[in-house]
């Protein structure tokens, strides 16, 4: 494979989560003439409806990440809006280990008024990339610990570095 692209996004929380309810509410405002009687007209209709839709739309495709270009031997970590990724191209160092590993902690959100109060067990994978440093260069975060290692082993093995798993059941 000649690139790895890392996409920090999660369409199920945050500002992503709002994107999609605002397509949803675009779409529904702009079917909704045709299940319920209304005295607006069809262009203030179309216009929230397209509106909502565009701007859902926005947001969804509005998200960061890590991309690895194997071939050149360099990584830029970028912005992306609408499909076009920004950031600056940098020189990949020889990297010697591609880590995993897990951290448990106990996670609850603060009480608002308007989301519910979940508390519980958390389980996170980091897949660490190190050169001879002890810092690592790159670091990638997984709720799933199979993608964790599925792409773990392939930036082990595209990088020709060693594999270390560090997590527990």
């Amino acid at each position: 494979m000649a690139n790895f692209n890392f996409k920090k996004r999660s369409l199920g929380s945050g500002p992503h989560l709002l994107g999609i309810l605002l397509i949803l509410a675009g779409l529904f405002a702009l079917a909704s003439p045709l299940f319920l009687k209304s005295d607006s007209s069809l262009e203030k209709v179309l216009a929230v409806g397209i509106g909502a839709v565009v701007i859902g739309l926005f947001i969804v495709s509005l998200y960061s990440g890590t991309l690895i270009d194997f071939t050149h031997n360099r990584f830029k970590e970028y912005q992306s809006i609408g499909g076009y990724r920004f950031g600056e191209w940098v020189a990949l160092p020889d990297i010697s280990c591609v880590k995993v590993i897990s951290r448990s902690y106990k996670s609850t959100n603060t009480p608002n008024g308007i989301s519910p109060t979940l508390s519980g067990r958390v389980t996170d994978f980091k897949t660490l990339i190190y050169s001879d440093s002890s810092e690592p260069v790159l670091s990638f975060e997984y709720a799933n610990k199979d993608k964790a290692v599925k792409h773990a082993k392939q930036l082990a093995a595209d990088l020709n570095a060693d594999l270390v798993l560090n997590i527990s059941a």
